[in-house]
């Protein structure tokens, strides 16, 4: 099952399929691939979205308690480090930022860094590696860094490199990498994702509160405005009219949270809504963010990544979701979340970008203090 919408890059990939798997048969008549007899090395590849990271932690917890001995490496993204670098269950992070992941950054890496990636991590020699994606290229680089057994998805291609193609569930996203384990034997003892900060990150909230003269005993509420595509956005003016409803009923205190990209939008919000309010938006690394959402009383914010880590925390978590995808594939999860999202006929269109914008246009400041409510009484 392939997942591409493109119909040329569909038949490319099909094409490069039917090829590879003509060469891997006649190859395998030769030398079958066995499930390696001994798996000291794991190599985890996991270099999308904030998300898709946040899901994953949980991962080298169940890797290690299957095979205790064995060194867990994990590859993301240099702005992930943060997210897994204190994960205690990882051996080593190291750090590629994929040119097909990286958003207009003229930073991204180039062919020949990605040959530099697959050299370095061949002298590691693999006995196991895990896609978490489903993606072609990552796929290709476990194989040319001559990992023994590789694990993946083959929804984008590839699948003739794996040792095992994973059964694909359109509707699981935080389940897929759980299903990868299951597909190799692995039963997984956790399913609980697992941010863990430093105390360099908590001495920067502590220092952040004392500083703006916030309480714990407060209602201290972090806003996330803005997501990597404008077409999860909300209006500005309805962020604004937000904040000082929630300043008047609940006395509560505002922390704007987003990229160096939005402090200047930030500062317009904040400035529109006539109260005193944080930005904090390009002054907090994902570390420092994880440990504020850990003492916060409550997030609101649209589809993004930060909206993944406080829910994945516990936090009280309200999420204005756009029509663009499918909340049931790739919603927050967590047991404290309320979603608004509006029923309109073009629900799904993943669209980045959007003229009309009816989904997020429909939801007003009364639904979402609907929400809030729903999920503080909770």
């Amino acid at each position: 099952m392939y997942v591409l919408k493109n119909k040329l890059y569909l038949l490319a990939v099909a094409l490069i399929d039917f090829c590879g798997y003509i060469i891997v048969s006649i190859l395998r008549i030769f030398r079958v691939l066995k499930f390696p007899a001994e798996v000291n090395n794991i190599l985890v590849i996991r270099l999308d979205h904030i998300g898709d990271v946040v899901y994953s932690t949980c991962v080298p917890q169940n890797l290690k308690a299957h095979y205790p001995q064995a060194k867990v490496d994990f590859l993301v993204a240099g702005w992930a480090k943060e997210l897994v670098s204190g994960n205690p269950y990882i051996d080593r992070v190291i750090c590629y930022d994929a040119p097909w992941f990286n958003r207009g950054s003229k930073k991204a890496a180039g062919f020949g860094d990605f040959l530099r990636l697959a050299g370095e991590l061949r002298r590691k020699k693999y006995d196991l590696g895990f896609d978490l994606r489903g993606d072609l290229r990552h796929i290709i680089l476990m194989w040319l860094a001559g990992v023994k057994f590789r694990v993946g998805y083959g929804i984008t291609g590839g699948a003739f490199l794996l040792g095992r193609n994973a059964r694909y569930r359109k509707d699981a996203y935080a389940g897929h990498n759980l299903d990868l384990l299951e597909a190799v034997g692995i039963r997984p003892v956790t399913s609980k994702p697992e941010i863990y900060t430093s105390g360099k990150n908590e001495d920067f909230v502590t220092n952040l509160f004392r500083q703006h003269s916030l309480y714990d005993s407060e209602l201290i509420v972090g806003v996330h405005p803005y997501a990597g595509h404008s077409s999860r956005n909300w209006q500005d003016g309805r962020f604004a009219q937000l904040m000082r409803r929630l300043r008047d009923k609940y006395n509560a205190k505002i922390i704007l949270v987003g990229g160096q990209g939005d402090r200047s939008s930030s500062q317009n919000i904040i400035a529109a809504s006539g109260i005193e309010a944080v930005n904090l938006s390009g002054r907090a690394a994902l570390g420092d963010l994880a440990a504020l959402f850990k003492r916060i009383n409550l997030f609101i914010g649209v589809d993004s990544g930060p909206s993944h880590i406080a829910a994945s925390l516990g936090r009280p978590t309200v999420v204005l979701y756009s029509g663009i995808n499918t909340r049931s594939e790739w919603g927050q999860k967590g047991g404290k979340i309320a979603v608004v999202q509006k029923d309109v006929p073009c629900k799904g269109c993943e669209k980045l970008k959007c003229a009309a914008h009816i989904c997020m246009e429909a939801i007003s400041v009364d639904d979402v203090m609907a929400a809030v409510s729903e999920v503080l009484k909770r």
